[in-house]
């Protein structure tokens, strides 16, 4: 978007009478997104994501992180313990874990809170889908902000019996947090 969009779309001047420029907040977000491919075991996937981290602490979900690409090479070699089951992944970010485990699951729920990640989830299921040529109705992605009961309730309205496992990887910066959430987990087993 180039400035002169941007003032427009927020309705701003730039030669104002406190001489401020007013910017639409989508002015700063990367979505210089790079189809990269990634292999763990014999799974290779080939996903949207950012190169660098965005200087924007929520939007930390457009990338793929160190814990992320450990634990998909751990499910890859043990595959076996997701088949047949149903998952829900937590801050799936560019959902790089979720879509690994839909070869394996009968049902994947990717979440995340911000609605630029959820955008870029969508579009990496609908490129596994066109990949993998066939509609893939187990592998969904929905808004969830933890601890937020009505998130919480619209995700278990359509999966009344909950789900078999629940994963998370590097979703936690400070340890503090973990403790006032991990009570919610509960509702999704």
């Amino acid at each position: 978007m180039t400035k002169e969009e941007a003032l427009q779309r927020k309705g701003g001047d730039e030669d104002d009478d406190e001489g401020m420029i007013s910017l639409d907040s989508s002015f700063f977000v990367d979505r210089n997104y790079e189809l990269t491919e990634f292999t763990f075991g014999s799974n290779s996937l080939q996903l949207l994501c950012l190169r660098s981290a965005s200087t924007d602490y929520d939007l930390t979900g457009q990338l793929v992180w160190p814990g992320a690409v450990l634990m998909n090479n751990y499910l890859s070699n043990h595959a076996e313990i997701l088949s047949g089951r149903s998952v829900i992944e937590l801050g799936s970010g560019i959902g790089i874990t979720g879509i690994l485990c839909s070869r394996f699951c009968k049902e994947v729920v990717l979440t995340d809170h911000n609605d630029e990640v959820l955008e870029i989830i969508r579009k990496n299921i609908e490129l596994e889908a066109s990949r993998r040529n066939q509609n893939l109705p187990g592998l969904t992605a929905k808004k969830l902000e933890w601890g937020n009961r009505e998130h919480i309730q619209q995700i278990l309205q359509t999966h009344h019996s909950g789900f078999d496992i629940v994963l998370g990887a590097d979703i936690y910066i400070l340890f503090e947090h973990f403790m006032s959430h991990v009570c919610h987990l509960t509702f999704f087993l």
